[in-house]
């Protein structure tokens, strides 16, 4: 029985697709897979050559981020959800009315836009120093409402110029059709343009929340023992007499789920407003 030609075309797209994606897969992932390998590693196999990839799992590196003697990985991550949520959605509350306002109104948007790149392009570590000296005398250091400042500062940026976007590619019949129904302009952000951005609102919400959760300088800057975060914590591990490898990599198999979750709860929302968003 002859395979038709087309069919023999289509299988074989089929498997060059499969190839690439595993490509990509174990080019991306390589990383985190060896790191959670490593994690249920004995401390003779982390330090084997060649690499044992074949290992009988254990649980004590996992034990020992929870159970370290002046060690509460537990708090750092609740300390990272908070601040990581709360940095997100004040930074969403701040630059979506301010993208509407320099979408649709003739101003000082464009100086605006400007000083809000500007803070993004400048290196970090330039105004740590005048950073901890205000946060300092404010008396607000070791406070995770000092971390949710500084994060929110560097999420605003992308932020911004993310819903700038989504706005620009809205029609304006709508806005226009709510204003004559009575509708100001509060109603209007919150009636009309919400559904129909939601898919934008998620993806700065993701892409917020990662940047807040993986920011490191100002998270250890500004934290001494009450507001650090799983990130600081997790170098912790690293001591003057060695870097205990097997717990470091547990910690930052646990820092990952956190992060897992929140992005399958928004992407739901993601996808919910890219289908349904524009018919509300």
């Amino acid at each position: 029985m002859k395979v038709p030609l087309g069919k023999n075309r289509v299988v074989s797209e089929y498997l060059l697709y499969a190839v690439v994606i595993l490509v990509v897969v174990v080019l991306f992932d390589l990383p985190m897979f060896t790191t959670i390998l490593t994690a249920f590693k004995t401390d003779a196999d982390i330090s084997s050559s060649p690499p044992k990839w074949i290992i009988e799992p254990v649980l004590t590196h996992f034990q020992n981020v929870f159970q370290g003697v002046g060690f509460r990985f537990e708090r750092y991550l609740l300390n990272s959800v908070i601040i990581g949520l709360s940095a997100t959605a004040l930074a969403i509350l701040i630059t979506f009315p301010a993208a509407y306002a320099i979408v649709r109104y003739k101003g000082y948007g464009q100086i605006l836009m400007g000083a809000t790149l500007l803070i993004r392009m400048l290196p970090a570590i330039s105004y740590a120093i005048p950073v901890f000296v205000l946060f300092h005398h404010f008396k607000l250091i070791d406070t995770r409402l000092s971390i949710i400042f500084m994060h929110t500062l560097f999420i605003a940026p992308t932020s911004l110029m993310l819903l700038i976007g989504y706005i620009q590619d809205m029609p304006r019949d709508l806005e226009d059709a709510a204003a004559v129904d009575g509708a100001n302009v509060l109603q209007i952000l919150g009636h009309v343009l919400i559904p129909i951005v939601r898919p934008g609102l998620a993806a700065v919400a993701i892409l917020g929340f990662i940047t807040s959760w993986n920011e490191f300088l100002f998270a250890v800057i500004l934290s001494v023992e009450k507001a650090v975060t799983a990130t600081v914590g997790t170098s912790f591990f690293i001591t003057s007499h060695q870097v205990r490898w097997g717990d470091m990599a547990a910690a930052i198999t646990l820092s990952t789920i956190p992060t897992l979750i929140f992005i399958f709860v928004v992407q739901r929302q993601l996808i919910k407003g890219m289908t349904t968003g524009a018919i509300k």
